[in-house]
């Protein structure tokens, strides 16, 4: 193992965000690095050791990183000098024309023309980053990293100045590369890389991007002391590509139709974690997919459309499991684009999902919108009751439930439980305007309501709850601390 240790000797990182100009790029992407190491290394007419090293680390793949979280600077629109304005020819033995020296004039810096730039600055809380790749270096390739790490002065703008170096210390990176479900997507250098960028300077063009790798939370060692939660903290995005705007109400029939579609689709015999049924046809004990609404809600302006519908993944499925049963209905075609899932339900709904890897996905098919650590939720869609609770003690009764919902779920006890018609988010419809679900045993409705929980602790998500859970009812969104109580 090889770990490259960055501090950032200014305590803040200057580099565009290559996804959004108007935001900073952190953690750095490990391609912006290996460009700064080759930098390092053309401009100081680096030795044959030098190269040797960099080319055996374009070979390594994606590393992973630890790079602690950080805060972005307010950007301001400044105007600056253009640097790549033309100066006028003139033929040799003749004098300049007016219009020459006019135009001879505006290069000077009182009289350049100017363009807006922003110049994003990411703040972390910690200024020292790391790049960890599994191999080990021969002597010759460390010895050459070593040297290129001493000549690296700068990550991004030339005002991001940084150290660098070789880390003896073993590193646990928090950001790992994945295939599955990512949270976050960096550009990562590959074999060729350095031949391009050589190829590029000497043509006089800046250099392409390289290639996108997503990137999650590694899993954490399961503690037999914890409680473990149900779902993977993980979850697979859908977004919506076509059909018409559908609000929060229209979940029930949308997680239907998804839940058919997985179901013809996948390889047979289809797994109980996929059908919820064991193969002799009865009703399985075991969590299987959980189909979720992912709606624009929590904000001011939130109308509570759903953008698109996610997958929640039992916990204990094997991820290469996920990708052979789940690939077919929800991934990618032979040729590498995305599959098209359609959803149809005659004249009334007609909609057109695929899976979500955009740079920059909207709030609402984004990982931590659902999934990220807080201490209070609150419900997006109604928690649905098994029973039916009479009496002046109905509200303790649900109460209750709701607790006992949350262990089902591996997750602790909340300390507190609120029961409520409206929900705390923002663009939430009242309980009443989702359709019921019905009881099979006897027909007869069963109730659902809208729900406050606050935990002792921070809880990681995602946190669906009750009887509905897998259609969609019970998903619960973090309660930020910006938001009304």
């Amino acid at each position: 193992m090889v770990s490259l240790a960055i501090r950032y000797l200014n305590g803040w990182a200057m580099a565009t965000d290559p996804a959004d100009r108007n935001r900073a790029e952190w953690p750095p992407h490990p391609d912006r690095v290996f460009m700064a190491l080759v930098s390092a290394h053309f401009e100081t007419d680096g030795d044959l050791v030098e190269r040797e090293a960099l080319t055996w680390l374009e070979r390594q793949g994606a590393p992973g990183l630890w790079a602690s979280e950080a805060t972005d600077r307010g950007v301001t629109t400044t105007y600056v000098p253009v640097n790549d304005a033309a100066i006028p020819r003139v033929r040799p033995g003749q004098a300049p024309t007016p219009a020459q020296v006019a135009e001879g004039v505006r290069l000077l810096p009182e009289h350049r023309g100017r363009q807006p730039r922003q110049f994003p600055v990411a703040i972390p809380r910690e200024p020292t980053v790391y790049l960890v790749w599994g191999a080990d270096p021969p002597d010759e390739v460390r010895r050459g990293l070593e040297a290129l790490c001493a000549k690296m002065v700068r990550v991004g703008h030339s005002a991001s100045l940084v150290q660098a170096w070789l880390e003896d210390v073993p590193v646990s990176p928090n950001w790992v590369p994945s295939d599955t479900a990512a949270s976050l997507r960096l550009r990562v250098p590959g074999p060729g890389r350095l031949e391009h960028l050589e190829g590029r300077f000497a043509n006089g063009l800046r250099p392409e991007r390289s290639r996108w790798t997503g990137y999650a939370k590694p899993s954490a060692e399961p503690d037999p002391d914890r409680i473990q939660p149900v779902f993977d903290t993980r979850l697979l995005m859908l977004r919506r590509t076509g059909g018409r705007r559908l609000g929060l109400e229209s979940t029930l029939a949308l997680t239907d139709l998804l839940r058919r579609a997985v179901l013809s689709g996948c390889p047979e015999p289809v797994p109980t974690w996929i059908s919820g049924h064991e193969p002799d046809g009865r009703v399985s004990r075991r969590q299987h997919l959980a189909f979720l609404p992912l709606p624009h809600v929590g904000s001011e302006y939130a109308d509570g459309h759903l953008v698109g519908m996610g997958v929640a993944i039992p916990a204990d499925v094997d991820r290469r499991e996920v990708a052979r049963c789940l690939n077919p209905v929800l991934g990618f075609e032979p040729d590498g684009s995305l599959r098209r899932l359609r959803l149809y339900s005659g004249r009334s709904l007609e909609w057109h999902l695929e899976l979500e890897r955009r740079e920059s996905p909207p709030v609402a098919l984004r990982d931590a919108t659902w999934t990220g650590q807080s201490r209070r939720w609150a419900t997006v869609t109604p928690i649905v009751f098994d029973r039916h609770a009479k009496g002046k003690d109905s509200g303790a009764h649900e109460e209750e439930t709701v607790v006992l919902a949350c262990r089902r779920m591996g997750l602790p006890s909340p300390v507190d439980v609120v029961i409520s018609q409206v929900s705390l988010h923002e663009g939430v419809p009242h309980s009443r305007e989702f359709p019921g679900l019905q009881r099979r045993a006897d027909g007869g409705r069963m109730r659902h309501t809208h729900a406050i929980l606050a935990f002792d602790s921070p809880v990681r998500g995602p946190v669906i709850l009750g009887a509905g859970r897998f259609r969609g009812y019970g998903l619960c969104k973090p309660v930020r601390m910006e938001e009304p109580v």
